[in-house]
């Protein structure tokens, strides 16, 4: 049994350099004398085990985490070795509540509870830690922070990402409309710094239910900004590449870079497919990419300009471009947020099958080839 001097806090702790360390961690910490013996753990949520084949069952949305119990040394030790911060947030539970928190904790830690089925939005690291207290408590728990405006999950996520633009660029093209619902009261609790604030804000019948709070780890790590080599300006940059090809060649049909964009699309639509439809993921459906990530684009990346422009190429690739253009005419009024480095592949896009359309018009003999 727990001790009356028992001590659980939350700990919160900061974004690190890798992807997977951008948006925070969270964890539980619990000190007490048990048996005259002190003891100092951390319950950990956010433990995932490293295999052969880690990044397919990612990309398959079968990625298992699990709950590991660590001493707080051990913990604190990849903090200051990685240079990142770590709050800590003391909760003001009866004795009860102690004692319910700690055996539903042992509990989930036991071998047959230990692994979870991992989900980004509804059951991570900072989402387990807040349903174990709800239960410890009985709901007693009252989150009383309200958003002075609404967000949905993806503008959550795009602060973490502002200095990592690949990184954004990569997982905008993934993530489909269910990220931009507007989050309701609660749902930003998915992400540790917002469980934090939602902690520091929430109350109890008694009062407060955040009692002493303290940064027991300064951050060392900041990120820096990744200069100009970002994506909006270098697709642009190869979109002006692709243009001064099309101006230099004339009407002579695809240039190398309208092959290059066909199937870097066609690969991302491809991608956006296999996630949509073949994987567990629940937040990569209804993915509005797809209208200018046409898979097609691989297969019209090979072909030659006379069978772009026959009857059935031609009537793919106006409906093709019409489908683009009606996108960027409604960019703001879309259901979800593109990243802003479409653009640049959408007018690309356009471009292509404008120019088709033209030759195709223009050409008096079919022997205009590629």
């Amino acid at each position: 049994a727990v001790s009356d001097d028992a001590k659980f806090s939350v700990l919160t702790c900061t974004s690190g350099a890798d992807l997977y360390t951008i948006f925070g961690h969270s964890a539980i910490r619990f000190q007490d004398s048990i048996s005259g013996k002190w003891i100092d753990w951390v319950y950990n949520y956010g433990t995932f085990l490293f295999s052969d084949d880690f990044y397919f069952r990612f990309a398959k949305g079968k990625l298992d985490y699990m709950l590991s119990k660590s001493t707080f040394p051990d913990f604190q030790y990849e903090y200051i070795v990685t240079g990142r911060g770590v709050y800590e947030q003391e909760l003001n539970l009866t004795r009860e509540e102690k004692q319910r928190l700690f055996e539903l904790l042992e509990i989930n830690y036991l071998p047959e509870n230990q692994v979870y089925r991992y989900d980004f939005f509804y059951d991570n690291c900072a989402t387990r830690i807040r349903e174990m207290i709800k239960k410890a408590t009985g709901n007693r728990v009252d989150f009383t922070y309200v958003s002075p405006k609404k967000y949905t999950f993806r503008d959550a996520i795009q602060n973490y990402l502002q200095y990592k633009q690949w990184s954004d660029l990569g997982i905008d093209l993934v993530l489909g409309l269910p990220c931009d619902k507007v989050m309701e009261k609660g749902d930003a609790m998915f992400l540790p710094d917002s469980l934090m604030k939602e902690l520091s804000f929430a109350t109890l019948p008694s009062g407060a239910f955040i009692g002493h709070e303290e940064e027991l780890l300064p951050p060392e790590y900041f990120p820096e900004k990744e200069g100009w080599l970002v994506p909006f300006n270098i697709l642009f940059l190869f979109l002006a590449v692709q243009l001064m090809l099309g101006w230099w060649r004339k009407n002579r049909g695809l240039t190398i870079a309208d092959r290059i964009l066909f199937f870097v699309s066609g690969l991302v639509g491809c991608v956006i497919i296999f996630l949509w439809f073949f994987t567990d993921h629940t937040a990569t459906a209804w993915n509005l990419n797809l209208i200018w990530a046409n898979p097609l684009n691989i297969f019209f990346a090979f072909i030659n300009g006379k069978k772009l422009r026959s009857n059935s190429g031609l009537l793919w690739i106006k409906i093709y471009g019409v489908l683009v253009v009606l996108m960027l005419a409604g960019w703001l009024l879309l259901p979800q947020e593109l990243n802003p480095a479409v653009l640049p592949l959408s007018l690309g896009l356009v471009y292509i099958a404008a120019k088709s359309v033209y030759i195709a018009k223009k050409s008096a003999s079919p022997e205009i080839s590629v």
